[in-house]
């Protein structure tokens, strides 16, 4: 008789157990799917952010207040480069959380140091500062800053034109 109680403790154990991995498997099986999905999501955005920002701003020209625009909505984005020539010939602003290195090609973006300060946005509408100043109907050549292998958009570069 002894035996046969712990048959039946063994027997119940596997129920248990199975049933355990049962509703483990019904709840894990749904949170799987619905990660994929949200990554699926977040790769479409990304895709139509690389589109907007390429029909906006690929070598284009827009006008400074485009600029200044540009620079107030992606100026928080943790991962965009923004640099704006605010005189023709002159230094080139970095307004991003990020920096780059002036051209339309980098592998990464770069952090700031003490030799590379980070320009306030609230700098192109200084018109008392000419060397930072955007007036609102000066034109810019907009171009987009990409990855060496040109498949990832990293920011944006406004370059004034004459």
């Amino acid at each position: 008789m002894d035996n046969a109680q712990k048959a039946i403790m063994i027997g119940v154990g596997l129920f248990v157990t199975i049933l355990i991995i049962a509703a483990v498997m019904l709840i894990v099986n749904p949170a799987i799917d619905m990660l994929t999905g949200a990554s699926d999501r977040i790769a479409n955005i990304s895709t139509a952010l690389q589109e907007q920002l390429t029909r906006e701003y690929d070598d284009v020209t827009v006008t400074g207040a485009k600029v200044k625009a540009a620079v107030d909505m992606y100026c928080t984005d943790q991962d965009m480069i923004l640099e704006v020539q605010a005189v023709s010939g002159g230094t080139i602003l970095e307004l991003g959380k990020v920096r780059g290195n002036g051209t339309t090609t980098i592998d990464r973006a770069l952090n700031y140091d003490s030799s590379n300060v980070q320009t306030k946005v609230s700098a192109l509408s200084d018109s008392s500062n000419s060397d930072t100043y955007v007036p609102s109907s000066a034109r810019y050549h907009a171009q987009l800053v990409r990855s060496s292998s040109g498949d990832a958009v990293l920011g944006i570069i406004f370059t004034r034109e004459n």
